[in-house]
């Protein structure tokens, strides 16, 4: 839910008669955001310190039982919600309505965002219980990872990213973003010329430069990225290769020469970060490990030399990760 509340206390009787009056127009408080036309959860949040008490209470039931306000005939949403009808109509016009049923065409659109954002999942008790949660959805998605991933197209993978010239690895969000450049961090100790880009028109330009001799890696967990989509097509009319690091039956798995996908679902916990990015690092690491033992002896001299200019300059400890 929107609010913290379960249910909004409805009065079952219309108010009288004098509260009723017609409200002045709805005004935000100076300096207070308000929020786009689409978006009339938020328009109503933003607006709702400026309604008169009768429009308040419309607020807090579209807020807390949207479905419930949107199902309701006008006969029967009145007495509801304990206003008049004309109440309604005036509450419709102060959030930049024509009227109830426009009102409740933009609620049922917000509402398609998902329910879950509506009302998602009760929080845990304590915090022992949330580490719990975190710690339990990660070993499942790195698991189920681990289950689902393809094991012949993964080795193939492999030897297409051994071989290239340059590996350019695209994507971009909260978390593809950051994978491209853990890729690049994970294979460029091994000696690869790797070249992340999260921004879509280099992505563009990038793409219209490969030849046959490159391999283009898209890192998406939706696979519906459109950007994505056309710069794939792009690397892949120049010859280049192109793989894919994606959830499976998704537009990204077609536009590409070959296809990783990982069966790792959403948690559905929206108050939680998404435990997918787990699944999605720990095939990264099973690639990356793959392409090491590909490239021996080159990648293992690679990782020596590293090796040698900390323990020079910054830490003598020879146990110590490689500059994780």
């Amino acid at each position: 839910m929107i609010r913290k509340s379960n249910s909004v206390r409805l009065v079952q009787q219309a108010e009288p008669q004098a509260t009723d009056a017609a409200p002045p127009p709805a005004r935000r408080p100076a300096g207070a955001p308000d929020a786009p036309a689409n978006d009339i959860f938020g328009l109503i949040q933003a607006r709702e310190a400026t309604f008169s008490k009768a429009h308040r209470r419309i607020a807090s039931a579209v807020l807390t039982q949207p479905q419930a306000f949107v199902e309701k005939p006008i006969e029967e949403l009145a007495p509801w919600l304990g206003v008049s009808t004309p109440t309604v109509t005036r509450f419709s016009h102060a959030v930049g309505c024509e009227g109830l049923r426009e009102l409740k065409l933009r609620i049922m659109g917000s509402m398609r965002v998902g329910l879950r954002y509506l009302e998602p999942v009760t929080p845990p008790a304590t915090v022992a219980e949330a580490i719990s949660r975190v710690v339990m959805r990660a070993h499942h998605a790195i698991s189920t990872a681990h289950r689902t991933l393809d094991v012949a197209l993964l080795e193939r993978a492999a030897e297409i990213v051994s071989r290239s010239r340059v590996l350019y690895v695209f994507g971009s969000g909260g978390v593809s973003s950051w994978l491209i450049a853990e890729v690049q961090n994970r294979l460029f100790r091994l000696g690869l010329h790797v070249i992340p880009c999260a921004d879509h028109q280099m992505q563009m330009m990038l793409a219209a430069t490969m030849d046959r001799q490159d391999t283009l890696l898209c890192c998406s967990l939706t696979g519906r990225n459109a950007e994505l989509l056309r710069v794939a097509g792009i690397a892949r009319q120049y010859g280049a290769a192109t793989i894919a690091l994606t959830t499976a039956d998704t537009k990204l798995t077609e536009a590409v020469g070959l296809a990783l996908t990982l069966a790792v679902p959403d948690d559905g916990d929206v108050l939680g970060p998404t435990a997918m990015r787990y699944g999605f690092m720990a095939a990264i690491d099973m690639l990356a490990y793959l392409v090491a033992i590909r490239t021996q002896p080159a990648a293992q001299e690679k990782l020596r030399r590293i090796k040698q200019q900390f323990m020079t300059y910054r830490d003598e400890e020879d146990s110590q990760p490689l500059c994780d």
